[in-house]
């Protein structure tokens, strides 16, 4: 994994991710794909500069930018600027709050978008306000992103926040985001159950976290379920 670098994950070049600092000392994962008519962008990056936007047109120019949840949503309006044909998503159920919190942004509901037959999309049952699971088949097998709800951090932050992320098991490492957990789940038992049977019938090759780098592991399906056991 590389910084400040699109980092593609299958061979064709179909599967990008990035991380961008959203505020001091903090940062959050950008995951694109080859969508249907176009680059599928989710959680769009804010503070990233021009070079960021040449290099992921390289591989096909963006028509869809989806806030994965009501807190990804910082770089629409400059990715917007960027690219004025995209169309901006987020999953149903996050719509009215976005509505607030980025009221200069038109948000169509996710559900509304054409994706290839390989790719898999989903909301996961128990979220307050939404939260969205994309699977894209590759030749390693699938890519997940999963949102908010793991993380990947090579460490942990500084005090004071990072005694919160140690305290809550968050971090270092590939680890269930259980502050985001507290913040953004109604309901543990249904988004555990809904994970594991995803697990279950569709185990990940790499999973693309939120938070932090992509993680892949021989033992990635046991490890996630580990991590899910704690919600």
């Amino acid at each position: 994994m590389k910084k400040d670098t699109w980092n593609i994950l299958d061979d064709d070049g179909r599967v990008l991710y990035r991380e961008y600092r959203f505020t001091k000392g903090a940062y959050a994962t950008t995951f694109a794909f080859r969508g249907t008519d176009g680059l599928v962008v989710v959680s769009p990056g804010s503070n990233m500069d021009a070079r960021a936007y040449d290099a992921l047109r390289e591989h096909g120019e963006v028509s869809a930018l989806v806030a994965n949840n009501a807190w990804h949503h910082l770089g629409q309006a400059a990715w917007r600027e960027r690219f004025p044909d995209a169309v901006s998503y987020a999953p149903r159920e996050t719509v009215a709050a976005l509505a607030k919190r980025a009221p200069s942004i038109s948000f169509r509901p996710l559900d509304e978008l054409a994706l290839p037959e390989d790719v898999h999309y989903a909301t996961p049952p128990g979220f307050k306000s939404g939260e969205c699971f994309f699977s894209v088949r590759a030749r390693k097998g699938p890519i997940w992103f999963a949102g908010d709800l793991f993380a990947n951090l090579p460490r942990t932050p500084p005090a004071p926040v990072g005694w919160l992320f140690s305290l809550s098991g968050s971090a270092p490492g590939f680890r269930l985001f259980k502050l985001a957990a507290w913040l953004m789940v109604r309901d543990k038992r249904a988004v555990k159950e809904w994970m594991l049977e995803r697990l279950a019938s569709e185990p990940p090759a790499i999973v693309v976290p939120g938070h932090g780098p992509a993680f892949e592991a021989e033992d990635l399906t046991a490890l996630a379920r580990a991590q899910l056991e704690r919600l």
